[in-house]
Formats: structure tokens, C-alpha cells, sequence
């Protein structure tokens, strides 16, 4: 009985530790098309991490959640836990992302 729940132990451990790592794998990379503007570059990139850069020299790290006609959602705000963002796309000077 004793060695059953050492076995399920292990067997624990290592299914979580392989769903750690599928979550580490299954993050995509961003995609960027230089032939169109940044709202359609952020449309083909909701859900995924990105730092924008705004006129003003601000810089917001975070997820980007949805895309409007002139504002898009920024959530999860890296060092500002439960805020998120909304900024207008034509305040943004650039966005940084996970290319590879």
C-alpha cells in the first residue's frame, strides 16, 4: 500500500511538471507584417506578449487582450498586478514582441 502511494506521488510530480513545461512550449511566438499598420499587426497577435512604447515614452509590458478601432486592451501589466491598460494606437510609437 505504502509503495501505491509513492508510485501516485511520482506520477503526480511528473504529470505536473509535464504540463509545466507544455505551457513553457506552447507559448507562440509573435508575428509581425511590415506591409500593414499596427492595429492589424496587434490583431493577428491577441493573446500573446508585447511592450509598447508610447509618444510620450511610456512603456507598458503586457498581453494584449483585444483590438478596437482606436484603442487597444493591454492585461496583465508586467509589475503592476490586477491593472490593465487601454492605449490608443495612435499614440504608440513601437512594440517589442517574442519573435524567437
Amino acid at each position: 500500500m505504502r509503495l501505491h502511494r509513492i508510485i501516485r506521488g511520482v506520477l503526480i510530480i511528473v504529470a505536473g511538471f509535464i504540463l509545466w513545461q507544455g505551457g513553457a512550449i506552447a507559448e507562440e511566438k509573435s508575428e509581425f507584417n511590415p506591409y500593414v499598420g499596427i492595429k492589424e499587426n496587434f490583431l493577428v497577435n491577441v493573446g500573446k506578449r508585447v511592450a509598447i512604447r508610447t509618444e510620450s515614452g511610456d512603456t507598458l509590458d503586457g498581453t494584449i487582450a483585444r483590438v478596437g478601432d482606436h484603442n487597444v486592451h493591454i492585461a496583465k501589466l508586467a509589475g503592476k498586478d490586477f491593472y490593465d491598460a487601454i492605449v490608443r494606437i495612435d499614440k504608440i510609437e513601437s512594440f517589442t514582441f517574442r519573435a524567437r
